[in-house]
C-alpha cells in the first residue's frame, strides 16, 4: 500500500480517507487484541504449569507475531517526504518509518501480554 504524504485533497476527501482508514484498522486492531489475550493466557499457563510445550508454543507465538507485524508494516510504502528528491532516500526513510511503527506496536502488544499475564 502506498501512502503519499504530499497528497492534496479537499477536506471532504481527507475525511473520507480517515473514515476508510478507521473502518479497516479497527477490526484489525481488535483481532490483534484477541491474539494478545490468547498469547497472555498461553504465557500465563506456561509459567504456572512449568510446561515446556506451552513455553515453546508461547515462544513461537511471539516470533510469529513479530514477523507478522513486520510483514504488515513493511508492505506500506510512504512517499512524498518534504525535501527528499531521491527515490532511494524516500524508500530508505519509508523502511525506517515502517520499522519504527512495527517495532513500537510489537513492544506495545508484548507489554500488554505481560500485563495480562501478571493479572491472571
Amino acid at each position: 500500500m502506498k501512502i503519499n504524504l504530499k497528497e492534496e485533497k479537499t477536506e471532504a476527501q481527507w475525511q473520507n480517507t480517515i473514515d476508510n482508514f478507521w473502518k479497516k484498522a479497527t477490526p484489525q486492531w481488535f483481532e490483534w487484541l484477541e491474539w494478545v489475550l490468547v498469547l497472555g493466557v498461553i504465557t500465563f499457563l506456561a509459567s504456572q504449569m512449568q510446561s515446556l510445550v506451552l513455553r515453546i508454543v508461547s515462544a513461537i507465538s511471539y516470533v510469529a507475531l513479530f514477523f507478522y507485524l513486520q510483514s504488515v508494516f513493511f508492505s506500506l510504502e510512504f512517499y512524498g517526504f518534504p525535501r527528499l528528491r531521491s527515490e532511494r532516500k524516500q524508500r530508505l526513510l519509508s523502511l525506517i518509518l515502517s520499522g519504527i511503527i512495527s517495532l513500537s506496536l510489537w513492544f506495545l502488544l508484548i507489554n500488554l501480554v505481560s500485563q495480562i499475564q501478571g493479572k491472571l
